[in-house]
């Protein structure tokens, strides 16, 4: 009897063996300030033929949304699966073990459960003093030696040097190129491992300053970056909506606020879009070794920007506020056996929703406590609803210390609402209402959403004003998990003045 009940368990764990498919890779793709600035996403100006193709074959996130425009906190949010204020990283310099020591991050719940994770580029927040040891089966490589950002003589002294450059050099002549080298060489040995991998390339553009190889630059005709736009902030905001750091004034050349000729503004443009272009062709590489290594019908892509950016849209540079341009992101996720590829979802999603989503697609037991949704049931069927708002914020001022003033926006499917309060009283000092759908507050142009004007105060809007604060104290009471003397909380606890 107890052969018999051994030979029944041995069958039971071969059958189990033999049905059990490889485990899928995971190539996941980081790009710097890359807003929606794709083909795939509706930009007609935009060279991207690379990501447009991989979109064709992938699931496209119209309305996905970063936690807070900026890279660290961005990146901090997707890679732990919580929001800013549960991670208390409002800051590139805040680190999220500091408070939260043994949380698990993304790669390490697949390095926990037999993967190989490997990091190259920028997939933290870009500096040394952010690595994370604990999520990477060998150390990370942020950048080698060699890896120069500009290839014509040196930064220029003080400050950051140029804000652009167009040197006629090959691809490996700035760091996106040689990190796209030492990506494909990896995925090679990777496949030889014998093991699942976790492979994470962090490319370093579109993110200033705007060097990249003349023949992308050459791409464009100047003439077409001329700036649409009356060059005024949006009417009736307060002095919270931008904040005080000027990160391309810091630049040579370049007024310290940031107020340009069209000449220049011309330049920035076509720089931007020249290393978006640049980029594009950097991951173009890295897909097309994914086809020809044979890894693709078993490895998960995942092709994600940090946050977006402006570019001096409505007097407003970079990125780093609650603005549609700033806080909209390029998302695109591919998987085996992807039904209806090429399709879009419509949906609302956030980046935090990335980390369930990865850990279901691969059978991985996700951490308790994430404050993302998993986007499987969108993979599956592009039609499938998402979230009924989605949440965004920024700190003021931009500093590691604690902030002195938090804006939380609500976006839904056709409004943002933000609130800018007192962070130590928890009171309310102004609030911003715009409109998408309708009306003066903001227009359509190309593959963006520009605010024109803050219309919280407008007659008429007060039901839609509180109807959209309501969901917003709603949404910071289930989602925030700290206490009051630490940040806000729930709008009962909360002081608030009237409109």
């Amino acid at each position: 009897m107890k052969r018999l009940v051994l030979l029944a368990a041995f069958f039971a764990i071969c059958a189990r063996s033999f049905a059990t498919e490889p485990r899928p890779n995971v190539l996941f793709i980081a790009v710097d300030d890359l807003r929606t600035s794709l083909g795939c996403y509706g930009d007609r100006l935009v060279k991207s033929p690379n990501i447009d193709r991989f979109a064709g074959t992938a699931r496209r996130f119209d309305h996905a949304y970063t936690q807070q425009a900026v890279c660290g906190p961005s990146r901090t949010s997707l890679l732990t699966g919580r929001l800013p204020d549960n991670t208390r990283v409002w800051h590139n310099r805040n680190r999220f073990r500091d408070a939260h020591p043994d949380i698990v991050t993304l790669p390490q719940l697949f390095k926990q459960h037999g993967y190989h994770t490997v990091s190259l580029g920028k997939i933290f927040s870009g500096d040394e003093r952010e690595l994370d040891p604990a999520s990477w089966s060998e150390p990370e490589i942020l950048r080698q030696e060699g890896w120069r950002n500009a290839a014509l003589g040196d930064s220029g002294g003080e400050g950051k040097g140029a804000a652009w450059e167009s040197a006629d050099v090959p691809d490996e002549g700035y760091s996106d190129g040689k990190l796209a080298k030492l990506a494909v060489e990896k995925l090679a040995n990777l496949q030889s491992n014998g093991k699942p991998f976790f492979l994470a390339v962090g490319f370093f553009k579109p993110h200033l300053p705007f060097n990249a190889p003349k023949r992308y630059w050459t791409l464009y005709d100047p003439a077409a970056f001329e700036l649409n736009d009356d060059g005024q902030s949006v009417r009736g905001i307060s002095e919270h909506a931008h904040h005080s750091h000027r990160e391309l004034g810091g630049y040579r050349d370049i007024p310290k606020d940031e107020h340009l000729d069209a000449a220049t503004t011309r330049t920035l443009r076509h720089g931007y879009h020249a290393c978006v272009s640049y980029t594009d062709a950097q991951i173009g590489k890295l897909l097309n070794a994914l086809d020809q290594l044979g890894l693709t019908q078993n490895t998960i892509v995942v092709l994600w920007g940090d946050h977006g950016f402006s570019l001096g849209e409505k007097d407003r540079w970079c990125k780093g506020t609650n603005f549609e341009r700033d806080t909209r992101v390029p998302l695109l996720i591919r998987t085996p056996g992807l039904k209806e590829p090429g399709a879009a979802a419509a949906g609302l999603v956030e980046l935090v929703d990335v980390y369930p989503t990865l850990a279901e697609l691969a059978s991985l037991p996700a951490p308790q406590g994430l404050d993302g949704h998993s986007l499987v049931p969108m993979l599956t069927d592009p039609k499938s609803p998402g979230r009924e708002a989605v949440l965004s914020q920024f700190a003021r001022p931009f500093s590691p210390n604690t902030p002195k003033f938090m804006g939380y926006s609500l976006r839904t499917a056709t409004h943002r609402y933000t609130r800018w309060i007192d962070w130590q009283f928890g009171q309310t000092v102004a609030e911003e209402l715009y409109d998408y759908a309708s009306g003066p507050s903001a227009s359509h142009e190309g593959a963006f959403w520009i605010e024109q004007e803050n219309i919280v105060l407008h007659s008429g809007l007060s039901a839609t004003r509180q109807a959209l604060s309501q969901q917003l104290d709603q949404m910071l009471n289930r989602r925030v998990t700290v206490k009051l003397n630490d940040g806000p909380v729930a709008n009962k606890q909360r002081k608030t003045k009237k409109p």
